[in-house]
């Protein structure tokens, strides 16, 4: 029988930051993940191109119609992301969950950037009278942002904003034509435009090649060139010595013992579907935002009927989510007939326009606190203006050239706020092929969202107007879930009877059990999540081994032998 010091459910964000801090300080520890070990070599896209694949990069329509997102495609292996273990969604409730649980979890291809939250956002409430203040300060986090920026790398400049704090950043990625003549238009408009904080190498940095702009990072790098779990975080935990990874284990239930402490997990082997345990002094659970959620209620027991450390009937609750959408697209006049060059940059956000409504005065605008854009153009590996051009043949052909340099568009990453409506729960009567009782999500986006979403239309139209663009039209709201940057669920906060984790992600019912995800995140802000995930995890994991120190982490758990 195996007993550790910890156990860590998920190698993401999250979990492979914690692997990697408790590894480093000598505890035993193993993890546990849903899926398998992906192999760059085999599973990612390299240097192909779409004519370059069977499908044309669209994937058969068998395998395209269980796609979920749109990395989810023939640009990876099939089981890079989540197809086999099914969720549930309330009447009325649509919501778009795409997840990877191949070892690294979502880090494997996500966007990358990697601004800090600020003081602004931790004191929104204080400032706008709505929800509560996150239970620390950005002092007390700022000296983790510091570290985890120089342990994986961000690219960009010193900026001197509110909402975006600056730290230690590597050379930015440099502005395009299109980024300067988006940047005037701006500037017209009273917007900031400026580089993205990106984790994507412009440098060779702590052993890693910079990023060479060959692909679609997006799905998938295959030389290390952007921060993912499996390539910054989980070689320097192995080599410790002190890692056991067990790869396709889907935790069911976090087991506890005749105190109602954690004492281990029970997990499926998806290979064979044979039920395990193993054993440890703590628990952390790091399987992102929702399945963290479902695995803690899941976890029943005459301790504790609704879900372990559940006694603030808050777990699961509080569902915060990034809604995305095309506030705005069209064209720039300036570039057409220009040299095609390779400007899209692989997907990379290059440039963003950072929160700049209700900085001054939190009730300046029609809603509280604030969004931002990511703008996108410049030739794409696809034309996705083909459908626009009239006629075929040689001038066709001349005419999606001479456009080919000019797209461009802005996606609106509008935060929402905690909402008694938005929570997730286990449905009482579905089970996941395992057996499990699936994670059943209630969700719609709240009105101050929405008219986010209306403001950041309006300052499309009169941003093309200011930068001499043409503008076409914009897009609708895509569903939740769909940018992959949900929060809550096990929000942290110093009151037992109302917040699931206190300020260290250390649940307040059960001492020796945590959450290291964007689970314990208050809400959404115009930022996204993934540094701030790090940054926290890095602190939880941190004050971990220093109970370890202090002896105080301890459990009735079966000896080894």
């Amino acid at each position: 029988m195996d007993t550790y010091d910890v156990i860590v459910i998920g190698t993401g964000a999250g979990g492979g930051m914690a692997i990697k801090t408790l590894c480093e300080a000598g505890l035993k520890v193993c993890a546990l993940n849903a899926g398998r070990q992906l192999d760059p070599a085999k599973d990612f896209r390299h240097h192909r191109l779409p004519y370059d694949m069977k499908f044309r990069g669209f994937d058969s329509p068998e395998r395209r119609a269980q796609s979920v997102g749109y990395m989810d495609s023939e640009y990876v292996a099939p089981d890079a992301w989540e197809h086999e273990i099914a969720y549930a969604t309330a009447e009325g409730t649509r919501w778009t969950w795409p997840r990877s649980n191949a070892v690294g979890g979502k880090t494997n291809f996500w966007g990358r950037s990697a601004a800090r939250m600020a003081e602004i956002d931790f004191k929104a409430a204080s400032r706008d009278g709505f929800d509560v203040d996150w239970p620390i300060s950005y002092d007390e986090i700022a000296p983790y942002y510091t570290r985890v920026e120089e342990m994986i790398g961000v690219a960009s400049t010193i900026q001197n904003r509110t909402s975006n704090p600056d730290g230690r950043y590597l050379p930015p990625i440099s502005f395009r034509c299109l980024d300067h003549i988006i940047e005037a238009g701006a500037k017209k408009s009273g917007i900031p435009y400026l580089p993205d904080r990106i984790a994507q190498l412009t440098k060779e940095h702590q052993g890693h090649p910079p990023c060479h702009y060959c692909g679609n990072c997006t799905e998938g790098c295959d030389v290390g060139a952007f921060f993912s779990s499996p390539y910054f975080l989980l070689p320097t935990a192995h080599a410790t010595g002190n890692l056991e990874l067990r790869t396709n284990a889907v935790a069911r239930e976090i087991l506890v013992d005749s105190d109602g402490r954690a004492k281990g997990v029970a997990y499926i082997d998806r290979t064979n579907r044979a039920e395990r345990e193993v054993y440890a002094k703590a628990v952390v659970v790091a399987a992102s935002c929702a399945t963290t959620a479902q695995i803690m209620l899941n976890s029943k027991s005459r301790h504790w009927p609704s879900g372990i450390a559940n006694s603030s009937g808050q777990l699961g609750r509080n569902l915060c989510d990034h809604l995305y959408g095309t506030s705005g697209y069209g064209y720039l006049p300036q570039l057409l007939g220009q040299p095609s060059f390779p400007d899209n940059v692989s997907t990379a956000t290059v440039a963003w326009l950072p929160r700049w409504q209700n900085l001054d005065n939190p009730k300046q605008e029609k809603f509280i606190r604030g969004y931002s854009f990511y703008p996108g153009g410049g030739c794409d590996v696809f034309p996705s203006y083909y459908d626009d051009i009239e006629g075929f043949g040689a001038s066709y052909r001349a005419e999606i050239k001479r456009r080919y340099p000019t797209p461009v568009s802005f996606t609106v990453q509008a935060p929402s706020q905690r909402s008694d409506q938005n929570f997730v729960d286990i449905d009482p009567i579905k089970k996941d092929v395992f057996g499990n009782p699936q994670v059943r999500f209630h969700f719609a986006w709240d009105e101050n969202t929405m008219k986010m979403w209306e403001h950041s239309v309006q300052v499309c139209k009169e941003l093309f107007h200011n930068m001499g663009g043409v503008y076409q039209g914009h897009g609708e709201p895509e569903s939740p879930g769909w940018s992959l940057h949900e929060t809550g669920t096990c929000r942290m906060g110093n009151d037992p009877q109302h917040f699931v984790t206190n300020r260290f992600g250390q649940t307040h019912d059960v001492p020796n059990l945590y959450a290291c995800d964007a689970s314990v995140l208050l809400n959404c802000t115009d930022k996204t999540t993934t540094l701030s995930v790090l940054a926290f995890s890095l602190r939880t994991s941190e004050y971990i081994v220093n109970q370890f120190k202090a002896g105080s982490q301890t459990s009735t758990v079966p000896s080894r032998g």
